[in-house]
């Protein structure tokens, strides 16, 4: 991962994960996420249209900050039960998400417990620059 990639990702705490489905057709939607030993990792509910797109291609789009920012291709997997990585997840995000924890910490232990949440893994592939604006510097003949 570029410095500038893993710059953007220690600074920013929302990222803009696109999934992709087995004919190409893609959504998008903000998750909030944790960076461990190499990886970026995010919790979300078994059932969703993430984990089922993630279990069919493995691939997944990263925009970090915003829909515009520094982008990262990344394979995906789903993590089963890991009791480690759940108690990293539940004290990081109450540390970095503040108050707006103070709704979901209760809702994702008790999803852990029972089962209906996933940890997702996401290793990049590469780094894709952000889309530059135009050089209005043209040549002149």
């Amino acid at each position: 991962m570029s410095p500038e990639a893993q710059h953007a990702l220690q600074h920013s705490t929302l990222l803009y994960l696109t999934t992709y489905n087995r004919r190409g057709q893609s959504g998008t939607v903000p998750i909030w996420f944790f960076l461990h030993e190499d990886a970026i990792y995010f919790c979300t509910r078994r059932e969703s249209l993430k984990v089922r797109r993630i279990q069919q291609t493995g691939r997944v789009t990263l925009h970090i900050g915003s829909r515009a920012g520094p982008c990262l291709d990344c394979t995906a997997r789903i993590l089963e039960d890991d009791p480690t990585l759940q108690a990293i997840l539940l004290h990081t995000y109450r540390k970095r998400y503040g108050w707006r924890w103070f709704f979901l910490g209760r809702r994702l232990r008790r999803a852990f417990v029972s089962g209906t949440e996933v940890i997702v893994q996401l290793n990049p592939i590469h780094v894709v620059p952000p889309a530059s604006t135009p050089d209005n510097t043209a040549h002149q003949p």
